[in-house]
Formats: structure tokens, sequence, C-alpha cells
């Protein structure tokens, strides 16, 4: 995954908006010739063990590791037709994104389109792939636990944090946040901390500098996407912020980089993301 695009997965699930799409007949239960175009949608799949049903997978697509084997047809805004057409899906799966080509898509097989930003939107989201899949005991399980797990809210004397999207390079120049109402919102909230971005704004979620000093928030944990940092690159990161000493965050040692292929993900990893962002926020309790 490059540099510039390890983000765009999750960027563009936090722009998520209803689109058209045109209406196709509904899948057959046990359908076995999946196209998953969302990497959020494959690992659920894999997770009810429907693994062996897919046949076609997104360039973004990097969990679990067995699905490495499976052919790459392109991404939600850029699908490969005729790399799709060739391996004859019975079901095409994708996330609900307004500039997604629909269209063209249900012309090659059944298409379904699930929301996949919210808690809410998953949890609706693995019972309806355990439905087309023939697991529905093992979605009810995990959309269950989901719920359970990304439905606490933060406590009214949590920290107030900053969750951002780090550049691999470790630069600065543009500062990318969560949005309180997204998956990884929920994240953050179910590991004890309340978002210092509390307004839904609209269009990008990218935050100016001047934005962040107001804001200036108790705590700032960086989400860096592909494979784990070594010690000198996470240095790189934490040295990109420390040149903001006016934030508290950075005065009293708060700022914390998790790295990893795990944590963007909108797929169940998310709940192993909860546990990562709860040891991140012990350890800034115990900072100076």
């Amino acid at each position: 995954m490059s540099h510039v695009r390890s983000l765009v997965p999750l960027a563009l699930a936090l722009l998520l908006l209803p689109g058209c799409q045109r209406s196709a007949p509904p899948p057959e239960v046990g359908a076995r010739r999946i196209v998953s175009l969302s990497p959020g949608i494959s690992e659920t799949l894999y997770a009810l063990g429907a693994g062996d049903q897919v046949v076609g997978l997104s360039d973004y697509s990097d969990w679990p590791p067995e699905a490495a084997a499976v052919p790459r047809v392109g991404s939600t805004l850029t699908p490969q037709y005729e790399s799709i057409a060739r391996l004859k899906p019975t079901l095409i799966l994708d996330e609900k994104v307004k500039q997604a080509p629909a269209e063209a898509l249900a012309a090659l097989a059944p298409l379904k389109v699930l929301p996949w930003l919210t808690v809410a939107d998953v949890a609706s989201g693995i019972r309806e792939l355990g439905r087309v899949t023939g697991r529905e005991a093992e979605a009810t399980k995990l959309a269950t636990r989901v719920e359970q797990t990304l439905g606490k809210p933060a406590p009214a004397d949590g920290p107030r944090v900053l969750l951002a999207l780090g550049d691999p390079e470790g630069s600065l120049s543009s500062i990318w946040y969560i949005r309180k109402s997204s998956l990884h919102g929920a994240a953050l909230e179910a590991a004890g901390a309340r978002n210092a971005v509390t307004e839904d704004v609209p269009g990008p979620p990218n935050l100016p500098v001047e934005r962040l000093m107001t804001l200036d928030p108790d705590v700032i944990l960086v989400l860096v996407a592909g494979k784990p940092l070594t010690p000198e690159e996470e240095a790189r990161h934490l040295e990109g912020w420390r040149k903001l000493a006016v934030l508290r965050a950075v005065k009293e040692d708060r700022v914390r980089i998790l790295s990893g292929t795990d944590v963007q993900s909108t797929g169940p990893r998310i709940l192993d993301v909860v546990d990562r962002l709860r040891a991140a926020l012990r350890s800034t309790a115990k900072a100076p």
C-alpha cells in the first residue's frame, strides 16, 4: 500500500453519503461467488467463515492473510469491470458511497450496497452478510458483540482526545481527524475518551492548525495505517507533533502513535482497536 493511498479507505468511509443505485434482484442465500469492493465488508466475510465464497477483493483489502491469494478487482470508486466480469460473480458487495458507479456494477451481477459508517450501519450490515452467505448464527454473534462493545458512551469526565489519521511520512501539512459519529469515533468513546471535535461539520474532516490550537485537546492519538512503525519511524512522527509545543497534549507528553494494518479497519478488527486505544489512554494517564 503506497504512502499516500494508505489513508484513502478510511477517509472515504468518513465521507459516506447515501447514493443512488439501480435495484438488483436479491441474491440467493449461500451465494458462492462473491466480489467485495469494501475492505471492511471483506474482513467481515472472512470473520463469518464465508471466505470460501469470496472470489474477488478490493485492492485495499489486507486481512486476513489468506485473502492475499484472492484476485484484486479495483476499488469502490475505481472497479475493474473486466476483471470482475471474468470472475463470474453471483453477488457484488460494496459500501454506500455517493460517487460509486453502482449502475455499472449492477449490470455485471446482483449488487448489494450496504451503509458502513456508524455502529448501527455495521451491525445491520453484518447481519445482512450473514443472511446472504448462510452464516446467520455467526453474524448474529458478531453483530451483537459490535453493538455491545462500540455502543458504550464516553464517560462525562473522560479526556478530550483528538483522534487523527497519520501520514505515513510523518507530515503535519494536513490534519485529518476522526468524526464523533463514525465507527472509529464510537471506538474512541468505548475506550473511555471524549472526542475533542464535538461537532459534525460538513465536508472533509480536515483540521487547520489554528483550529487545533483552539481545541487544545488533552490527548492526541494518531492512527498510522500499514505495517507497524519502527521505533525510529514512530519517533519521526512524534517529532512532527512536538513542533506544536503550545498544545497541552504536547507539553504534557500525551501524544501517542498507534500503527499497523488494523488501526484504520472498518471490519471486525475495530474491536481490537478499542483495546489499543484504551491502552494508549492509560499510558497518557501515567505521563507526568
